[in-house]
């Protein structure tokens, strides 16, 4: 058995220099807020207990002097922990980790969502836009269109319990999405419907990696630009092979886990996996 976790932030080995590589207000070379940066480094340290409850940070001019940023970016940094209550500050004193809370974390939401929700997840869609759109270059290439041709575009946020988890964008192909114009798309996956209309999917490429927020799904996931996100693209193919979906969805790692089951398929020093 086998679970797949996106994590916030990595770890900096112990005795190494962790720069954000200018020192200066604003942003990184990364276009990530600097503040945002050390702000997630901490935050990693104390979920993980390498900062235990009660145990003081390195000081505004330690971590200054550290991680080569200023004590305006220590201090915004400071102010995120303590709205997320990881730290206790206090004035004239070194802020310290916070206790840990004793409420159980809510539960991950795990798995494909398109499997979750025939399977009975209670999870509410809102449809922020749909319509004929000239889709994006991932999407032109994955569904090899031409140049300009529009095609139809459904851009969802998903929520469980009222709190957004999933920012996606589906792109049909022209001539796989007539069925789509006419109807209202409610809660169902999209390929839900086509499939209503006749439509049969026979296989899909995949791939999940980590990228980072930005707007309009920070916006509306309810993170702040730059944070970390797990990213799911697919590519659904028709019975002839030809591709008639493209999907990217971005996943807030705080609410959900991609989680598989593996089965052997060999018995040699070599094992084999499949997805089950």
């Amino acid at each position: 058995m086998t679970t797949a976790k996106a994590k916030a932030a990595g770890h900096t080995p112990k005795n190494q220099k962790a720069s954000f590589g200018d020192g200066e207000e604003g942003h990184s070379r990364a276009g990530v807020p600097v503040y945002y940066k050390l702000y997630v480094l901490l935050a990693q340290k104390i979920r993980d207990g390498e900062l235990g409850p009660g145990e003081p940070l390195p000081s505004e001019s330690e971590m200054t002097a550290e991680y080569g940023v200023s004590r305006v970016t220590v201090r915004k940094a400071l102010n995120q922990l303590e709205k997320e209550n990881l730290v206790i500050r206090r004035r004239g004193a070194r802020s310290c980790v916070a206790p840990r809370e004793e409420e159980p974390s809510p539960p991950l939401i795990r798995g494909p969502i398109d499997n979750l929700l025939t399977r009975g997840l209670a999870a509410q869609a809102q449809n922020l836009e749909t319509g004929w759109k000239v889709p994006t270059l991932h999407a032109i290439e994955a569904l090899r269109l031409q140049p300009n041709t529009e095609c139809f575009r459904v851009v969802r946020l998903r929520l469980h319990d009222d709190a957004p988890f999933s920012y996606s964008r589906v792109y049909v192909a022209p001539k796989t999405a007539k069925p789509l114009a006419d109807i209202p798309l409610g809660n169902d996956p999209v390929l839900v419907h086509l499939e209503r209309a006749g439509f049969r999917a026979s296989c899909a490429d995949q791939s999940i990696s980590a990228t980072l927020a930005h707007d309009p799904a920070a916006s509306a996931l309810g993170v702040p630009l730059g944070s970390a996100l797990i990213q799911l693209r697919r590519t659904v193919y028709d019975a002839d092979g030809e591709p008639c979906i493209y999907q990217v969805s971005l996943y807030r790692p705080d609410k959900y886990e991609y989680f598989m089951r593996l089965s052997r398929e060999s018995a040699t020093m070599r094992p084999q996996w499949r997805h089950t």
